[in-house]
Protein backbone atom coordinates (compact mmCIF):
# COMPACT_ATOMS: atom_id res chain seq x y z
CA UNK A 1 0.00 0.00 0.00
CA UNK A 2 1.22 3.48 -0.81
CA UNK A 3 2.51 5.48 2.18
CA UNK A 4 0.14 8.36 1.39
CA UNK A 5 -2.90 6.07 1.52
CA UNK A 6 -1.62 4.49 4.74
CA UNK A 7 -1.15 7.89 6.40
CA UNK A 8 -4.58 9.12 5.32
CA UNK A 9 -6.21 5.93 6.61
CA UNK A 10 -4.33 6.22 9.90
CA UNK A 11 -5.37 9.84 10.40
CA UNK A 12 -9.01 9.08 9.56
CA UNK A 13 -9.11 6.16 11.98
CA UNK A 14 -7.38 8.20 14.70
CA UNK A 15 -9.90 11.03 14.37
CA UNK A 16 -12.87 8.64 14.33
CA UNK A 17 -11.66 6.74 17.41
CA UNK A 18 -10.83 9.95 19.30
CA UNK A 19 -14.21 11.51 18.57
CA UNK A 20 -15.91 8.21 19.34
CA UNK A 21 -14.42 8.10 22.82
CA UNK A 22 -15.30 11.77 23.29
CA UNK A 23 -18.92 11.14 22.27
CA UNK A 24 -19.15 8.17 24.63
CA UNK A 25 -17.75 10.16 27.55
CA UNK A 26 -20.11 13.06 26.83
CA UNK A 27 -23.05 10.64 26.60
CA UNK A 28 -22.23 9.00 29.95
CA UNK A 29 -21.43 12.35 31.66
CA UNK A 30 -17.92 11.19 32.57
CA UNK A 31 -16.98 14.81 33.29
CA UNK A 32 -19.41 15.10 36.20
CA UNK A 33 -19.96 13.27 39.47
CA UNK A 34 -23.16 15.29 39.91
CA UNK A 35 -24.13 17.10 36.72
CA UNK A 36 -25.95 20.45 36.56
CA UNK A 37 -28.83 18.67 34.81
CA UNK A 38 -29.28 16.31 37.78
CA UNK A 39 -29.32 19.27 40.18
CA UNK A 40 -31.90 21.07 38.06
CA UNK A 41 -34.04 17.95 37.80
CA UNK A 42 -33.93 17.45 41.56
CA UNK A 43 -34.94 21.07 42.15
CA UNK A 44 -37.84 20.70 39.72
CA UNK A 45 -38.96 17.63 41.68
CA UNK A 46 -39.05 19.71 44.89
CA UNK A 47 -35.82 18.43 46.46
CA UNK A 48 -32.98 20.66 47.63
CA UNK A 49 -30.36 18.71 45.70
CA UNK A 50 -29.08 15.30 44.67
CA UNK A 51 -28.29 12.75 47.37
CA UNK A 52 -24.78 11.49 46.59
CA UNK A 53 -24.44 9.27 49.67
CA UNK A 54 -26.84 8.51 52.47
CA UNK A 55 -27.11 11.76 54.41
CA UNK A 56 -25.14 13.85 51.91
CA UNK A 57 -26.92 16.19 49.51
CA UNK A 58 -25.16 18.04 46.68
CA UNK A 59 -26.72 21.41 45.86
CA UNK A 60 -24.09 22.42 43.31
CA UNK A 61 -22.60 20.48 40.42
CA UNK A 62 -19.55 18.40 41.29
CA UNK A 63 -16.95 17.95 38.58
CA UNK A 64 -15.04 14.68 38.32
CA UNK A 65 -11.42 14.55 39.43
CA UNK A 66 -10.33 13.13 36.09
CA UNK A 67 -12.32 15.59 33.96
CA UNK A 68 -9.18 17.53 33.00
CA UNK A 69 -7.53 14.34 31.71
CA UNK A 70 -10.35 13.32 29.36
CA UNK A 71 -9.01 15.19 26.28
CA UNK A 72 -5.64 13.49 26.76
CA UNK A 73 -7.39 10.12 26.99
CA UNK A 74 -9.20 10.77 23.71
CA UNK A 75 -5.96 11.84 22.01
CA UNK A 76 -4.01 8.83 23.25
CA UNK A 77 -6.68 6.35 22.14
CA UNK A 78 -6.85 8.02 18.74
CA UNK A 79 -3.07 8.08 18.39
CA UNK A 80 -2.78 4.39 19.30
CA UNK A 81 -5.52 3.47 16.82
CA UNK A 82 -3.76 5.48 14.10
CA UNK A 83 -0.45 3.77 14.80
CA UNK A 84 -2.15 0.39 14.75
CA UNK A 85 -3.60 1.11 11.31
CA UNK A 86 -0.32 2.54 10.04
CA UNK A 87 1.71 -0.49 11.11
CA UNK A 88 -0.86 -3.09 10.16
CA UNK A 89 -1.13 -1.82 6.56
CA UNK A 90 2.60 -1.95 5.82
CA UNK A 91 3.94 -4.27 3.15
CA UNK A 92 5.58 -7.33 4.55
CA UNK A 93 8.74 -8.74 3.02
CA UNK A 94 8.24 -11.89 1.00
CA UNK A 95 10.38 -14.71 2.36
Amino acid sequence: MNIRVRLIAAVVVAVVVGFGFMAYDKYTDAEWVVSPQKIEQARNDGQTGVETRPGTVAVRAIRSEVADLLPYKWAVYGFIAGLLVLFSTRQRKVA
